[in-house]
């Protein structure tokens, strides 16, 4: 092989590398769920979460990049559908986990969220971050009852690692953002004061 067709190998390489993967973000609970002895269905996620995303706002379904050392995109995590889909589906499986998930009009209070991030980056070591808020209102009343908002930032893997660039896992990739996701879900469903808010 000539010495041009070397230099060229880590490009073609790269480029057969590059590539957007679907990968389910469903919810799975960070902690111990232990539902409270007077806990009642009174809570419903609103049809619609706000999607306050810079990184991400051209793409709804991105998750996350993979990068190359100057910073080059190879490898792109996707979800199999919105973003904010994604976000109130962990929110109402959340709810569901601890007895409280209500639906129709049998739900006195309403639950909207918003996001203001939400992506997982890696250019050597894994990064994801999750920034969540909440508004609980009652229903009857359009009164605000509670409010809240959570950031998870989780840093994974070695500096040492072999498994970057083209070598790095999107599956990796993906695990950190659900955590990430799932911890911030996990922070704002077990605030005490939530808990009095709608006496659950």
């Amino acid at each position: 092989m000539h010495f041009k067709q070397l230099a060229v190998l880590p490009m073609v390489l790269a480029m057969a590398a590059c590539g957007a993967t679907q990968a389910p973000m469903g919810y799975t609970p960070t902690v111990t769920i232990q539902p409270a002895a007077t806990a009642r269905p009174v809570l419903q996620v609103a049809p619609q979460v706000i999607n306050e995303r810079r990184t991400g706002r051209d793409d709804p379904t991105w998750i996350g990049t993979i990068r190359g050392g100057y910073g080059n995109p190879l490898k792109a995590l996707h979800a199999p559908e919105p973003v904010d889909q994604v976000v109130r589906k962990a929110f109402a499986d959340g709810l569901a986990a601890r007895g409280l998930s209500a639906t129709g009009t049998s739900s006195p209070y309403t639950l909207a969220g918003a996001i203001h991030q939400f992506d997982a980056n890696q250019y050597i070591r894994r990064e994801a971050t999750a920034d969540f808020s909440v508004v609980v209102t009652e229903r009857a009343s359009g009164r605000e009852v509670w409010r809240g908002r959570e950031k998870v930032y989780i840093v994974d893997g070695s500096i040492l690692s072999l498994g970057v660039g083209v070598f790095a896992s999107v599956e990796d990739l993906q695990r950190v953002a659900l955590q990430a996701m799932n911890q911030a879900v996990d922070k704002l469903l077990d605030k005490p004061e939530l808990r009095a808010a709608v006496r659950a």
